[in-house]
C-alpha cells in the first residue's frame, strides 16, 4: 500500500456531523475541582500513514484497559490499546491488518462501551459509533477536492400518512443556482437499517463523490434526496409503528421535492437505490408506484420480487409480488429504465441468492446491470455502487 501524502490529510476524512475542523481540546478535571481545557493539537484521535496502517490514541486517565474493535467484515478484531508512557492518561495501538476506507469502531474502557470524542462520530448500528476513515488511493471520488462543490439543504415536511414532521437532505448541483430556468432529475437514496438520513452525507460522502463525478463529466446533473427511511406513527399509547414506507416516499416527499425545487416532475427522471434494508425501501417505493419512478438501485441487497415464494424482503413487514413487471424483458424495460444492482464479494449470501438471478436478466435483455466490488457489508462498497450507478442515471 502507497497512500499518497496529501490524501492522508484531506478534511473529509476526519470531518463528521459534530464538526467539520477538528475542535482540539479536552475538557479535563484538575485536582483543584474545575474544567480546564487542555490542547492536545499533536495528539490526534487517528493517524494515517502511507502504508496503510493507522494508530488509534485514546485518552481515558485511570483507567486499567482500553480496546478498540470493528464493526464489520473488514475489520473483525478487536486490539489492545497500551498505555503511551511519555503522555499520561493516553492508550494507543497501531492497525494494519485492516484495508483502507471505512470502518465503524468501538471502544472498551474497562470493559465498558465509550465514545472517543477525538473522532467522527456517526450514527449507525442503531447508536452514536465512531467511525475512521482510512485514504483509499482506489477511489478518491469520496475526497474534498478543490472542485465546485454542491449545496445540501435540510427539508422539513408534514407526513399526512404518518402524521409527524419528518427530515430529509437534499443536494443540489454547484450550477442549480447559476441556471434558474434549468430542471434537474432526482435521484432519492436511502441508508440502511440502523442508521438514518444523516448516512448518505457523513458516512456515503454522497456530496463530495457527486462534485467530483460533475467535475469530470461522469454523470448528469442531477438533484440528490437522503430521506429518512423510518415511517413511523404514534399510536395511542405512545407507541411507534412502522408504517409503509413506499407510500411515504410517493404521497409525502416527493410532492415536497417537486414542489420546492426545479425537478423534472416526469417518472423517467425520478430514481430509487438504498443500501441494505434500504435497499427493500427502494424496491417496494420503486415496484408499488411504477407511474412515479423509473429507475430502481439494490446496493447489498436482496433482488427477489415476491415474499409469496420466500425470496424477496422479510414478509412480517410487507409482502408483495412483482412477478408481473418481471415476467420478460419487454415488460420490465417497457416500466423500468435501469435496474442497477451492486453488492461485495465478501457478502456471500448476496453473491450466491442474488448474482445468478440478476445475470439471467441481463443475459435476457432486462434493463439491469450487475456489478460487484471488493469488500463487506459496508460503506466502501455502497460508495462504489453509488458512483456506478450515478455514471448510468438518466442518460437517456
Amino acid at each position: 500500500m502507497n497512500i499518497p501524502k496529501e490524501l492522508l490529510k484531506d478534511q473529509s476524512l476526519y470531518s463528521h456531523a459534530l464538526y467539520f475542523d477538528p475542535i482540539n481540546q479536552q475538557r479535563m478535571l484538575t485536582g483543584d475541582g474545575h474544567f480546564h481545557f487542555n490542547k492536545f493539537d499533536n495528539v490526534p484521535g487517528v493517524q494515517a500513514f502511507e502504508d496503510g496502517s493507522f494508530e488509534i490514541t485514546y485518552f481515558a486517565p485511570g483507567a486499567k484497559t482500553v480496546q478498540v474493535r470493528g464493526i464489520g467484515g473488514s475489520m473483525p478484531n478487536t486490539y489492545d490499546m497500551k498505555p503511551v508512557e511519555e503522555m499520561p492518561g493516553y492508550f494507543s495501538c497501531v492497525i494494519s491488518d485492516v484495508c483502507p476506507g471505512f470502518h465503524y469502531i468501538e471502544f472498551l474502557v474497562d470493559g465498558v462501551n465509550a465514545i472517543h470524542n477525538q473522532l467522527p462520530i456517526g450514527y449507525g448500528c442503531s447508536y452514536a459509533i465512531n467511525f475512521v476513515d482510512i485514504p483509499d488511493p482506489e477511489f478518491e471520488y469520496g475526497f474534498l477536492k478543490d472542485v465546485p462543490h454542491g449545496t445540501i439543504h435540510m427539508e422539513l415536511y408534514y407526513s399526512k400518512i404518518t402524521g409527524r414532521w419528518r427530515n430529509c437532505w437534499v443536494y443540489t448541483p454547484p450550477t442549480y443556482n447559476q441556471n434558474p430556468e434549468k430542471r434537474y432529475p432526482v435521484w432519492y437514496v436511502q441508508h440502511g437499517g440502523g442508521e438514518n438520513e444523516f448516512g448518505w452525507i457523513w458516512q456515503g460522502k454522497m456530496n463530495y463523490i457527486m462534485d467530483n463525478m460533475l467535475a469530470e463529466g461522469l454523470c448528469e446533473e442531477m438533484i440528490v434526496v437522503m430521506n429518512c427511511g423510518y415511517s413511523f406513527i404514534q399510536d395511542e399509547k405512545g407507541q411507534f409503528i412502522l408504517e409503509k414506507p413506499s407510500d411515504v416516499f410517493a404521497y409525502d416527499c416527493v410532492p415536497m421535492i417537486d414542489e420546492r425545487y426545479r425537478t423534472k416532475a416526469q417518472k423517467e427522471y425520478r430514481a430509487v437505490s438504498g443500501l441494505s434494508f434500504g435497499s427493500y425501501h427502494a424496491k417496494t417505493t420503486v415496484l408499488d408506484h411504477l407511474d412515479i419512478f423509473s429507475s430502481l438501485g439494490i446496493f447489498s441487497g436482496g433482488v427477489g420480487y415476491t415474499t409469496k415464494t420466500g425470496n424477496g424482503g422479510p414478509a412480517s413487514f410487507s409482502e408483495f409480488d412483482y412477478s408481473e413487471v418481471f415476467k420478460d424483458a419487454e415488460t420490465f424495460n417497457k416500466n423500468l429504465k435501469l435496474l442497477y444492482v451492486g453488492y461485495g464479494q465478501q457478502e456471500a449470501g448476496l453473491v450466491a441468492a442474488n448474482g445468478k438471478q440478476a445475470d439471467e436478466w441481463v443475459a435476457k435483455g432486462y434493463n439491469v446491470v450487475h456489478q460487484t466490488f471488493p469488500g463487506y457489508h459496508e460503506w466502501n462498497v455502497w460508495r462504489r455502487c453509488a458512483f456506478n450507478m450515478a455514471k448510468l442515471l438518466f442518460k437517456w
